[in-house]
């Protein structure tokens, strides 16, 4: 800006005839001009960073508010399961109280119809001798299976007073984390709202990249093409005035071993793994998460991508520096967008409550590569 007024007024100056000279006072006002614009731009470097730094406090508050949703996500899994099993072990007990009872009730009917026959009674009737006598010892083991049955009776009532007592402790603790981790994810949205108005006042070029994207995303045939084109794209654009933070120099191939997975759940399919009636192999990995989990960052980086592709459903591409790129696929929402930098553990998306399969790609050079190693 600053050379192009500079341009502007010593075209106007040398513009002029020879005898219209700029006098001491055009030289003043040129000056001041001069002075002005380097005010200007000095405030909006003052903004930008002030803007800049805006944007990563916010960043910071929502990888820590991430970190506990993704515990609270993991404790409800936990509780679910436990209340399945104290469900499981109620049935389990109310079925065989049924069926003590059962037992003791058939007992005791043959207990009475001998106690209204005393074995004198029985010397009387038509029957022998063993049969008295099995009469009698009937009544000798009987007391003792009564009592153990009784005795078995009232353990099992016991246990399930305390399975039932654990069980409604589940079911408030679920209700109490399920209130905590929606006030979490409430927040969360609100935090990402933030995020995205501090950055379209950093940025003007959002929602162009957003529309360069999609109209990327219709026109490649295939993820691969579609990095390759993002790649063609992002050489093609002009430099901005926006400060970035850089990424890369090694920090990624660092990072093996010790990321977290992007989303709390279980890996369910591995790089290399045969896929689909075709037997192709996979050239990513899949984790199976709870309904509507959080997706975060795996990594620092830079948004690529931020929208639906094909039948990957809705996909996030981050630049991670020195040629790695993650993909992220299979998202329900984004909260992310193109542009954005991001820290590792920061939300990008979420996963519906039905499909819950996230999709992991890492890429080196724009080939795909094993992601495990880079996760603990």
């Amino acid at each position: 800006m600053l050379k192009k007024l500079i341009l502007v007024l010593l075209v106007c100056v040398i513009g002029t005839p020879m005898w219209a000279a700029p006098t001491a006072k055009d030289l003043a006002k040129i000056e001041a001009q001069i002075k002005q614009e380097k005010k200007v731009q000095a405030e909006n470097k003052r903004k930008s960073q002030a803007l800049d730094k805006e944007v990563q406090n916010v960043q910071k508050e929502m990888v820590s508010l991430a970190k506990s949703v993704r515990k609270h996500e993991g404790e409800l899994s936990l509780l679910e399961q436990k209340k399945k099993e104290l469900e499981k072990q109620q049935a389990e007990l109310e079925e065989r109280l049924s069926l003590s009872s059962k037992q003791l009730s058939k007992i005791m009917q043959g207990m009475q119809t001998l106690a209204l026959r005393p074995s004198e009674i029985l010397l009387f009737q038509s029957k022998t001798p063993i049969q008295v006598l099995r009469s009698k010892r009937l009544m000798q083991y009987s007391f003792p299976i009564v009592g153990g049955i009784q005795a078995q009776t009232q353990s099992d009532l016991a246990t399930l007073s305390q399975v039932k007592f654990d069980l409604q402790t589940k079911i408030s603790a679920i209700k109490t984390t399920k209130a905590e981790l929606s006030d979490k994810n409430e927040k969360m949205e609100k935090l990402a709202q933030q995020k995205k108005v501090l950055q379209a006042q950093y940025t003007s070029t959002y929602e162009k990249s957003k529309a360069k994207t999609e109209k990327l995303a219709k026109e490649a045939s295939s993820l691969k093409e579609l990095l390759a084109k993002i790649e063609k794209e992002r050489k093609k654009q002009p430099k901005t005035q926006v400060r970035h933070r850089s990424f890369g120099t090694g920090a990624f191939a660092r990072a093996r071993g010790s990321l977290a997975l992007p989303a709390q759940g279980r890996i369910t399919q591995n790089f290399g793994d045969t896929t689909g009636a075709s037997q192709s192999h996979a050239k990513g990995m899949v984790v199976t998460t709870r309904g509507g989990a959080q997706v975060t960052a795996p990594f620092d980086g830079t948004v690529l991508f931020a929208g639906p592709f094909q039948n990957y459903g809705k996909l996030v591409i981050i630049d991670h520096g020195d040629n790695y790129l993650t993909v992220l696929a299979g998202m329900d929402t984004i909260t992310t967008s193109v542009g954005s930098q991001i820290l590792t553990g920061e939300p990008v998306g979420r996963m519906s409550s039905d499909y819950r399969s996230l999709y992991i790609e890492v890429r080196q050079n724009g080939q795909a590569i094993n992601p495990r190693p880079w996760f603990i």
